[in-house]
């Protein structure tokens, strides 16, 4: 499967910096998943759990409002109060709701 370049930021460093086949995020409009070739596209997104996947795994974080950008180099940018990484989307979940 294609890949891209994704980096989500936080105001304490980088959750991630890596290719990915794949992020699935809640955006303000709905939920969105985006794929390599995306077209070029920015939007806010509400708390809720992203969902990334790469070549070997599929990673989970517990992520606060931002925003999302598909940039015309094929990065896609995630800038968010935080993301923390589980392994589990339950996992990830149970943090948004303590």
């Amino acid at each position: 499967m294609p890949v891209f370049n994704l980096h989500i930021t936080t105001p304490e460093g980088n959750a991630w910096d890596d290719d990915a086949e794949s992020i699935s995020a809640f955006a303000v409009e709905g939920s969105l998943t985006i794929l390599a070739n995306h077209a070029p596209m920015i939007t806010a997104l509400k708390p809720g759990v992203l969902k990334v996947r790469d070549s070997d795994q599929t990673q989970f974080f517990a992520a606060g409002e931002g925003v999302l950008e598909v940039r015309v180099d094929k990065q896609v940018v995630l800038l968010v109060d935080y993301a923390e990484p589980y392994s589990t989307e339950d996992e990830a979940k149970k943090h948004l709701e303590a």
